[in-house]
């Protein structure tokens, strides 16, 4: 890789990076604990995306191709033996148990409707929540699932033991733990698209990823205009591509199906709110550097 290149790229991931360690340093996540992370994470992508054909990986190897310290490449994976950076969490499995109750046949009614839901019934056959979890969310308890979506307000208990669904969407809590999962997801998503584009086989063989923006920007006081226009047209769209899912066969592993996780993401950006100077402009303001005007008029 050319020292341009190499540049370039380095620039590019500080850009994105500048939002992510808002997010650490609002929760106060220092340098150190996020080096660790960002060592694990070059330990395990050399071990994935870059084995040798035919040969056990090593320590020493994976020392050289990451610039750590047989040592610490140990330690990382001393610490990934203890999973100390796994995620427990459920979110995907409330989303999946709320996309379930509007898409399963046995929990909809007429015009594809979700059901009224009791919790459990001692009626053979009849659609309960107890179900609809064990169908779409496996293991997981129903009685937690439950009083988390009531919790977020997607769900409302009509009377003792019966359920109604009121959103197909889990929101989670701005600083919960559902919600740090989800922003993991979603960016690990959307970068793992471009990464594909950049290594793409051909031209027109790259995933979709495309971009609608306001060239000139637009009024700040459109903004809760072009908020409301998204959500109703994004959200109408993002259903109408669920639906579709729904309806294809489920893949089989023990049948030879070979399992491909996917999906589409929509989000809306702006610019509001964000400080876009550049570093340098920024330790100027500061006074923590002197501007080159200031130093040429001392000189």
């Amino acid at each position: 890789m050319s020292d341009s290149v190499k540049q370039t790229l380095l620039a590019a991931y500080r850009d994105l990076m500048g939002p992510l360690v808002r997010i650490l340093l609002r929760q106060g996540i220092s340098f150190g604990e996020f080096s660790e992370v960002a060592k694990a994470v070059y330990v395990e992508v050399a071990l994935k995306d870059f084995k040798v054909s035919g040969r056990k990986a090593t320590r020493t190897r994976v020392a050289v191709m990451t610039g750590l310290t047989r040592k610490e490449v140990k330690r990382v994976i001393d610490e990934a033996a203890k999973e100390r950076y796994e995620l427990k969490t459920s979110f995907n499995r409330l989303t999946r148990v709320l996309v379930g109750w509007h898409t399963d046949p046995d929990f909809t009614g007429p015009y594809g409707m979700p059901l009224e839901l009791q919790y459990e019934t001692a009626v053979p056959g009849e659609p309960t929540f107890s179900e609809l979890v064990k169908r779409h969310s496996g293991d997981m308890s129903p009685r937690s699932i439950v009083d988390e979506l009531i919790r977020v307000s997607a769900v409302q208990e009509t009377e003792v033991g019966w359920y109604r669904v009121l959103r197909r969407d889990y929101i989670p809590e701005a600083l919960g733990v559902h919600n740090f999962e989800r922003t993991g997801g979603v960016i690990r998503n959307f970068v793992n698209t471009i990464d594909f584009n950049m290594t793409k086989s051909a031209p027109g063989k790259g995933r979709l990823e495309r971009l609608a923006v306001a060239d000139d920007g637009i009024r700040k006081e459109d903004i809760p205009k072009f908020d409301r226009y998204l959500r109703e047209r994004c959200q109408s769209l993002l259903e109408e591509i669920d639906n579709w899912l729904t309806k294809l066969p489920k893949p089989d592993p023990e049948k030879g199906d070979e399992v491909v996780r996917t999906g589409v993401g929509v989000y809306h950006y702006t610019s509001e709110g964000v400080d876009d100077r550049s570093f340098k402009s920024l330790l100027i303001d500061e006074g923590l550097i002197k501007s080159p005007q200031s130093e040429t008029t001392e000189k």
